[in-house]
């Protein structure tokens, strides 16, 4: 008598809707996690410019400023698009001739930072000691007009993260 190796279309079935069951079960939390993911590297994005934005000052021993904009700093609390860091040596806010751009980061497509802060400026300033020239603030991460994460800064330059609370706002 021979054996034979198959298996059948019954069993194939039944094979092929217990893995799209599984599949469909997990894709939502799939989704999430990946949603988590990208906020995590849109809020360490930021972290780390800022880093770098109050090492400059410190190190080069000059006014470094970060703002949103395409060249010119755009006058806007919600940043979109680009982040510029530069030596601001006449310590306005805006990246004028001569004034050396250290760095430029893409904000990642649907996030966006509003940054509201004490005295009411569209830029954050890091004086030669790294501290904030009175900007102290809060930078809160928006996801298609959702606060997610918000990235708090004090006078002294230092940051800190914590999750949105319920009052905060993306406009």
């Amino acid at each position: 008598m021979q054996r034979t190796h198959g298996r059948s279309l019954v069993e194939l079935l039944g094979c092929l809707l217990i893995g799209t069951l599984t599949l469909t079960s997990a894709l939502p939390a799939f989704t999430s996690t990946l949603q988590r993911n990208k906020q995590a590297q849109a809020t360490n994005q930021l972290l780390g410019a800022l880093h770098y934005a109050r090492g400059a000052a410190v190190t080069g021993r000059v006014t470094t400023t970060l703002c949103s904009g395409l060249g010119p700093c755009a006058q806007e609390r919600e940043w979109r698009d680009r982040l510029l860091i530069f030596t601001d040596l006449n310590e306005n806010g805006q990246h004028d001739a001569g004034e050396e751009l250290l760095q430029q980061l893409y904000i990642p497509s649907g996030f966006s930072w509003r940054w509201s802060n004490f005295r009411s400026r569209s830029y954050l300033q890091f004086e030669a000691d790294g501290t904030t020239l009175a900007l102290n603030g809060t930078f809160t991460l928006c996801d298609q007009n959702t606060p997610k994460q918000q990235v708090v800064i004090n006078l002294t330059g230092r940051v800190r993260t914590q999750a949105a609370p319920a009052n905060a706002r993306c406009h």
